[in-house]
């Protein structure tokens, strides 16, 4: 970027952000936050994206979640006086605030009349596969037969829920690879279970599966069943967005 001093850059970010433009800044910075938690972060390489909406993200530079972040509405001002801090506020609850003390500027740059109208479609969603499922019963095993779906626990909903001859077993759905989480999730249903009947058994359903998930499913006895729903028969219905599944 052109030479300016943090003093000018001060004034240039805070004319950027109130034409409401995507203002991107590579630099090294440090970040204080308070709100859902607190949280210091010492200075480091990041990328710090400020969006149009007013949304506010973070980014180191490894890995593909944001350091810290700031939802929309949050009102950010730059401020100079000796340092240049970015201090952004959520201007509705739950409260939070986040100053970022920015040091060394490898790059600065805006960008304006940017448009992005289309919403992301969800084309399958589990209850999709759920409803699949309870109507083909024996893709999930051939003995298996269905008591019922989103049958209640005080651990969760199990996804699905039925028999193989004296076995009862919980079924639990993924669209998407399954990793640790739905492995202990559904270790947690069968060890729930298997307290109240005699004989119980878990079946996590995934187009795929994390390896330390796998370990952990066979140490456990559950099984794993790999089915990828985009290959399914399921008649296709009207799309949901993810604005409305927000």
């Amino acid at each position: 970027m052109a030479a300016m001093s943090k003093a000018d850059l001060c004034n240039r970010i805070n004319k950027d952000l109130a034409e409401k433009k995507l203002v991107q800044i590579t630099c090294s910075c440090s970040i204080q936050y308070s709100g859902r938690s607190k949280s210091i972060i010492g200075s480091g390489h990041r990328l710090i994206i400020i969006k149009p909406d007013s949304t506010v993200l973070i980014h180191s530079i490894t890995g593909f979640k944001p350091v810290n972040w700031m939802r929309a509405p949050t009102e950010t001002i730059a401020e100079y006086n000796q340092e240049l801090i970015l201090h952004s506020q959520r201007t509705k609850k739950p409260y939070e605030d986040m100053e970022v003390t920015l040091g060394e500027i490898l790059d600065y740059r805006t960008h304006s009349n940017l448009r992005d109208d289309k919403e992301q479609e969800l084309t399958h969603t589990e209850k999709d596969l759920q409803d699949y499922l309870a109507k083909h019963p024996l893709e999930i095993h051939p003995g298996f037969r269905l008591k019922t779906t989103q049958y209640q626990s005080p651990l969760g909903y199990f996804d699905l829920y039925g028999r193989i001859g004296d076995v009862y077993v919980v079924v639990e759905l993924k669209v998407e690879r399954a990793g640790l989480p739905a492995a202990l999730q559904i270790k947690r249903y069968r060890d729930w279970l298997s307290k109240h009947v005699k004989k119980a058994h878990g079946i996590l359903i995934a187009p795929s599966i994390t390896p330390n998930a796998l370990i952990l499913l066979r140490k456990e006895k559950i099984e794993y069943k790999k089915i990828k729903i985009g290959e399914l028969n399921i008649k296709k219905r009207r799309n949901k967005t993810l604005k409305e599944w927000s």
